[in-house]
């Protein structure tokens, strides 16, 4: 399990707006919420839609993706359903739900996040909502580093 802590040493706007990660070892929820979030991974198709977006040459961007598979089409649907599956599981982590040791262990968090980037920042720019997506975009930023 991990703990999410405000940092005390920042004002406390700041420290609504910044974590500090403190890692405990995986436990047995947290497999208990892997093997939950991989079961609805595999009924949403989300792992379908990771293997759509590796047919591109590139990471597409939102036009892209659209273009090839229009809204409302089943492909768009499991490209939806993986981005869904990257946000739900780095907000586990972020909120301390999730050992993040062990999702980095599991998945190629940074690597994922490459193929959906463009698609995720596409999606915040056409909605308008600057934290679409933004809990994948900070676990892969931590994994990159990490």
């Amino acid at each position: 399990m991990t703990t999410t802590i405000p940092d005390q040493t920042l004002s406390a706007q700041t420290a609504a707006d910044e974590v500090q990660i403190i890692q405990t070892p995986p436990s047995m929820e947290d497999a208990q919420l892997i093997v939950q979030l991989q079961m609805t991974a595999a009924m949403t198709g989300a792992f379908r839609g990771f293997d759509l977006l590796q047919l591109f040459e590139k990471p597409p961007t939102l036009t892209q993706a659209l273009k090839r598979y229009p809204r409302g089409s089943e492909e768009q649907g499991q490209i939806s359903a993986f981005l869904g599956l990257c946000e739900t599981t780095a907000t586990f982590v972020r909120q301390g739900l999730l050992n993040e040791a062990l999702v980095n262990d599991l998945y190629a968090i940074a690597y994922a996040w490459s193929w959906v980037e463009k698609i995720a920042k596409g999606h915040r720019k056409e909605s308008g909502e600057p934290r679409m997506f933004e809990n994948a975009e900070w676990l892969a930023k931590r994994a990159a580093t990490a």
